[in-house]
């Protein structure tokens, strides 16, 4: 029994004695621990610098992010991250080319980078080599493919293209990956918009609104799409509704848009009252008074028309629609010297097109003129032959005449 108990420590002690060395073989020298304690501080350092310089340039200090990413470099030249911040801060300068290389250098390093390929896809974009662009963009997006940023990129040089329907295509097979994602239904509803429809383009509109609701900027694409499919009910509460928040309620754009679709449902009166608003607003130009002029004399408000179409003349006295207003009022009013003496005005300041004189013939006609009307619709033809109101009114101001 000793002998086997010495017997089995000795063959004990013999193997551990031969696996020692092995043992040891596998522990990491001094020298080892060493180099790899230097290579992480190395490495902590220059994610501390990529950092700071991340601060620096978003704070716009492109001097100072770019003295610190290099320094970063100096430490680390393998933190692809610091060579992509280096292109970006050559991109704000304008070094395209130089940014290019950065880049490269950064994909050199981290070949699945995605955003080394994202900002070179865009140095090409800028350099329009489209083509170059979206195949940057697709590795981008392949190799980081839960972002939606590099998707939407790719969808857009697509349109760049003029490949609208793989844009669609692309977009529509990501939706329900990318399911709570408003800026991928907003990027729908822009293509659905371009391809012409509208009622799909306000379809997603209002569900990235709702996925989204401070955004305003998708409510007003909403608004407008539902105007294009023509639904201006529903435009003009959307449009009110943004309009009713503080900060948007002096926007004239809105405001427009509001009375055209109040307009649309035969609301004039309200369309009247956001027109007037408008037009007297800072904010205001020409449109918007030959619009309110236009919309006083359809709801035969002749004084508010008039005042329109003065305002019209003297800030725009080389354009025809004020004199062309002001002649209506005035052959609605009985004065027909003064509508006259407006239609020439208006002839004169539009020489190309038919409709001064073919108002100036019918408040001639109206007057019993036939022989005056005859010649103002003949001069209409002269300017555009074709012109099948003038030739009609011309035939029966013959029949008139006799």
């Amino acid at each position: 029994m000793k002998r086997n108990v010495k017997l089995s420590q000795a063959i004990t002690l013999s193997a551990a004695a031969l696996l020692a060395p092995l043992l040891l073989g596998c522990q990491p020298t001094l020298t080892e621990e060493k180099a790899d304690a230097k290579n992480r501080w190395l490495e902590l350092r220059s994610s501390m610098m990529l950092d700071m310089a991340k601060q620096q340039f978003n704070a716009g200090d492109l001097t100072q992010a770019e003295k610190t990413v290099k320094d970063g470099l100096t430490i680390d030249s393998s933190n692809a991250r610091l060579h992509v911040l280096a292109g970006r801060i050559s991109m704000e300068r304008g070094k395209l080319e130089r940014a290019y290389h950065l880049f490269n250098a950064a994909i050199t390093e981290q070949p699945d980078l995605a955003e080394a390929y994202y900002y070179q896809g865009l140095v090409m974009q800028r350099w329009q080599r489209y083509e170059g662009s979206l195949e940057n963009y697709q590795l981008a997006y392949d190799n980081e493919p839960d972002d939606p940023a590099y998707l939407l990129a790719v969808s857009e040089i697509l349109i760049e293209l003029d490949r609208v329907d793989e844009a669609v295509a692309l977009l529509e097979s990501k939706r329900q990956y990318f399911d709570q994602n408003a800026g991928v239904r907003a990027a729908i509803g822009h293509m659905y918009y371009m391809q012409g429809k509208p009622e799909r383009a306000a379809e997603n509109f209002r569900e990235a609104s709702l996925l989204e609701p401070e955004s305003i900027k998708f409510q007003e694409q909403y608004a407008f799409s539902l105007a294009a499919a023509g639904n201006h009910e529903q435009a003009a509460k959307v449009l009110k509704g943004i309009l009713e928040k503080p900060e948007h309620k002096d926007r004239a754009d809105l405001k427009r848009a509001l009375a055209a679709a109040y307009q649309h449902t035969g609301n004039a009166k309200e369309a009247y009252i956001v027109l007037t608003d408008v037009a007297r607003g800072a904010d205001s130009d020409i449109s918007d008074w030959i619009k309110l002029g236009e919309l006083s004399y359809q709801q035969n408000e002749l004084g508010g028309a008039l005042q329109a179409a003065s305002k019209v003349i003297n800030l725009a006295p080389s354009r025809h629609e004020g004199y062309l207003l002001a002649g209506m009022v005035w052959q609605k009013r009985g004065n027909l010297n003064n509508a006259l003496d407006m239609f020439d005005r208006a002839a004169a300041a539009a020489p190309a097109s038919t409709e001064p004189l073919i108002l100036r013939g019918l408040s001639l006609q109206k007057a019993g003129r036939f022989a005056a009307a005859a010649e103002a619709y003949q001069q209409a033809l002269k300017r555009q032959p074709n012109d099948a109101r003038a030739s009609k009114l011309l035939a029966a101001v013959a029949e008139q005449g006799g």
